[in-house]
């Protein structure tokens, strides 16, 4: 009988289409939705000041005021998105089972998409319900 079964219980799943899920220790923590609401708030503040920055530096043209403009557009989205700060990640590719590494500290959301640097394959993590 085992001491603490919820140690040996995989809390995420590492999926690749084709292939049987492998299972994935992690250890996160959440962000609450105030921090989550600032730390996006700031990258929209920074969004819109690059972008009007830009648009008058480069003397109104339009296309180098995109540039900031798509830029800080995704990574605001991707602010919002991330709901998650990795602590420590276990994991191996479901097709090759060459270790997968997330750097401690990675801000992720569920499903947060791979890269296997083995097979070069893309599979997501999913974290348990």
């Amino acid at each position: 009988m085992m001491d603490n079964p919820a140690v040996d219980r995989p809390n995420a799943w590492i999926i690749l289409a084709g292939h049987p899920d492998a299972p994935a220790h992690l250890t996160f923590e959440r962000f609450s939705r105030w921090s989550r609401l600032s730390r996006t708030m700031l990258w929209a503040c920074t969004w819109f000041v690059s972008t009007v920055t830009t648009f008058l530096i480069t003397v109104f043209d339009p296309f180098m005021t995109l540039m900031p403009f798509f830029v800080g557009a995704v990574m605001t989205f991707r602010s919002w998105r991330a709901r998650f700060r990795v602590t420590a990640f276990q994991g191996a590719c479901p097709r090759c089972a060459k270790p997968i590494e997330i750097k401690p500290g990675s801000r992720i959301a569920s499903p947060h998409p791979l890269v296997c640097y083995g097979c070069h394959f893309e599979p997501t993590l999913h974290l348990a319900a």
